[in-house]
């Protein structure tokens, strides 16, 4: 079992607080839990927060958290973090509303992740027209190789697909993959994603943006690494979401094999491939100083 066993939640800067919470709710049907000073905790199930939004005068991504089992866990992390060729931001901390303890660290490149335990539970919101989860996080990077090292030793995700040089998928639960990187030439966020139940929710998304005045920006069609349905838009800053349903598993829940896709064909099993504007878009990274994140309450 590695470090990582739970994908945990996005946490994004954003410039416009209520409006970024307004957007995730009536888009996505996710619930606000808790908001403290300029922070607002949002779920769409029975733990705490899957989506953390910091009100801060320039958007970027804050961190990917990433939950593992215990303090224990956590003290052990750090040494393997330092090996894989990352870095920790600080020591463990705690006092941050929903957990118990986390540690930031900065992969090579410069992508930061929290490894946290002891998500706090709520009482799961009403209604079936939620998402399931948080489901993934994808990175590009100038490096594949020197983070793809780092996602296996330092935190224990294991590989699951790859398309040629271009990209790779992995996972630390039974979903096809919990983090994907994808070859660029900066570090920055590609998008952020949540479980929807079936394809007739994409459709309801779908229907909400449009209300809104906004257009998919690539979808509904099918992946080929991971096999899921899937459909890409922007959030109200700029970030890019994307809603999946019927993930692949694997084993020993599903049967799903890693293999190498070719590079022309294997994103879209339906259609062409990525527009430019998919391509084009990416969320920069936060400045993420060592210490107690200065977000916190």
């Amino acid at each position: 079992m590695g470090t990582v066993n739970r994908i945990g939640h996005m946490g994004l800067r954003v410039r416009d607080l209520d409006r970024a919470v307004e957007f995730h709710r009536d888009v996505l049907g996710l619930v606000e839990t808790e908001r403290v000073g300029d922070v607002a905790y949002l779920t769409c199930n029975e733990r705490h927060h899957e989506l953390i939004l910091i009100a801060a005068g320039k958007p970027g991504y804050d961190h990917i958290g990433l939950e593992v089992a215990d303090t224990t866990v956590l003290e052990q992390a750090q040494t393997a973090i330092e090996r894989a060729g990352g870095k920790s931001l600080g020591p463990i901390y705690d006092g941050e509303p929903g957990i118990d303890r986390a540690l930031r660290c900065e992969a090579p490149g410069g992508h930061v992740f929290k490894l946290f335990c002891g998500m706090k539970q709520v009482g799961a919101p009403a209604g079936d027209d939620l998402p399931v989860k948080f489901e993934h996080a994808s990175i590009k990077s100038r490096s594949l190789g020197a983070i793809e090292c780092f996602l296996k030793e330092g935190l224990g995700f294991r590989f699951s697909d790859r398309m040629g040089r271009l990209a790779s998928w992995w996972h630390c639960d039974a979903d096809h993959h919990g983090m994907a990187i994808v070859f660029a030439p900066r570090p920055e966020l590609s998008h952020y994603a949540f479980t929807v139940s079936d394809f007739g929710q994409l459709s309801k998304i779908a229907d909400r943006l449009a209300a809104r005045g906004q257009k998919l920006l690539w979808g509904p069609s099918r992946h080929g690494p991971g096999n899921n349905h899937f459909i890409y838009f922007h959030d109200a800053d700029g970030a890019m979401i994307e809603c999946c349903s019927e993930i692949a598993k694997m084993p020993p829940e599903g049967n799903y094999q890693p293999r190498t896709w070719p590079s022309r064909g294997s994103a879209n099993q339906w259609g062409g491939g990525p527009p430019a504007r998919f391509i084009l878009t990416g969320y920069p990274i936060s400045p993420s100083p060592s210490g107690r994140p200065e977000w916190i309450a």
